[in-house]
């Protein structure tokens, strides 16, 4: 009885920070436009559009980040300084507009990543590599044509082994499209798709981000509003869930990244013009209301303004959502910590709980 008196003050107290607890963004590092790395590597500048994946791999702890400066290459960075490790073996990838555009990583380790494709015709088709670690030489895992259709602006990969599922959204080639590409595999290495259309979404809306959500669900984003989807492969059928508007702290929300332990997303948010906000974007998925406004819980501007006239670049959360990391074309990347503040009110309930905690020990 006594300990249980001693206790609860100061454990309601905590409960109250918690309670009141805020998530934010801490800037990590960051690498900026058209910096040297090392070896020769360099990132492109303003106008050069050459970096757009990014992704973290939960068996090393490294971001790795696809670049076609000076040739299409997949740099592997220390992920808790941005330091630069290694370039990747890239043998045998070719193809495509760009023979690289987009990066994730599966639970194991596995690394996969996609071409784009402007019109995924058989004469330049969609075509996903796969490593099986960092010092791995690439393998196809898929080449093909999901849809007569632009790929490779997004990508999202969960899982492993046989169960590694890959979702790629539909861009227009001039036709609509609203129908996601799914990727599937019965022995790790090679993969077979599946399209799904999805009702109640307009054209484009899979183009820009996309993100697993939590079971069969995803969050899709292009320059409108953000979409929830929830899809059934065995029917092979999506439907439009919720839709929602994001507000950022400068530009218009495109690429995205969610943490579902954690209940949070983040977008980047870029401009077409140079000199206007840029910013990443931290929000709590609590917060979202069907229909509504998200305005964001944290939101940090990015360290130059250069233009991104194609909205792209992608967001990745660590395996733990202990960092998030963002890559912002003609800006460079960046790394930030998130984590949970208390709110300066919760701060004073801290403070009584210790204080009662203490006058319950001088009695």
């Amino acid at each position: 009885m006594t300990t249980s008196r001693f206790i609860w003050p100061a454990a309601l107290g905590l409960c109250a920070v918690a309670a009141m607890a805020q998530w934010q963004l801490e800037p990590a590092w960051s690498i900026a436009p058209a910096a040297t790395l090392a070896d020769g590597v360099t990132l492109g500048g303003a106008g050069s559009n050459t970096e757009r994946g990014i992704a973290y791999n939960p068996a090393t702890g490294n971001v790795l980040l696809v670049s076609r400066n000076g040739g299409t290459k997949v740099i592997a960075l220390d992920g808790q300084t941005g330091a630069f490790l290694k370039v990747m073996d890239v043998t045998g990838v070719t193809g495509g507009t760009f023979a690289l555009s987009t990066v994730d990583v599966a639970a194991d380790g596995a690394i996969f990543a996609a071409n784009l494709v402007t019109t995924a015709a058989q004469a330049s088709p969609f075509k996903v590599y796969r490593w099986a670690n960092e010092a791995a030489v690439p393998t196809v895992a898929y080449s093909g044509a999901p849809a007569n259709a632009r790929y490779g602006d997004d990508f999202a990969v969960r899982g492993a082994g046989t169960a590694t599922e890959i979702l790629a959204g539909a861009g227009s080639n001039g036709t609509a499209q609203t129908t996601v590409a799914r990727f599937t595999t019965a022995d790790g290495s090679t993969f077979t798709t599946q399209g799904i259309p999805v009702s109640g979404i307009v054209n484009g809306d899979l183009r820009l981000g996309i993100a697993y959500g939590t079971g069969n669900a995803f969050f899709s984003k292009q320059a409108g509003a953000l979409r929830e989807i929830s899809y059934d492969p065995g029917a092979g059928t999506a439907v439009l869930v919720n839709s929602y508007t994001l507000a950022t702290g400068g530009g218009a929300a495109g690429p995205i990244g969610v943490d579902t332990a954690l209940g949070l997303m983040v977008a980047y948010a870029s401009s077409s013009t140079a000199g206007a906000g840029q910013s990443v974007n931290l929000y709590e998925l609590s917060s979202f209301v069907p229909g509504g406004t998200v305005a964001p819980a944290d939101s940090d501007a990015l360290l130059t303004a250069n233009a991104n006239a194609n909205g792209v670049g992608a967001v990745d959360f660590s395996s733990d959502g202990s960092m998030v990391f963002v890559v912002a074309p003609n800006n460079g990347v960046q790394a930030y910590r998130v984590v949970n503040v208390p709110e300066p009110g919760s701060l004073s309930l801290l403070g009584w709980g210790v204080l009662a905690l203490l006058a319950q020990r001088r009695r």
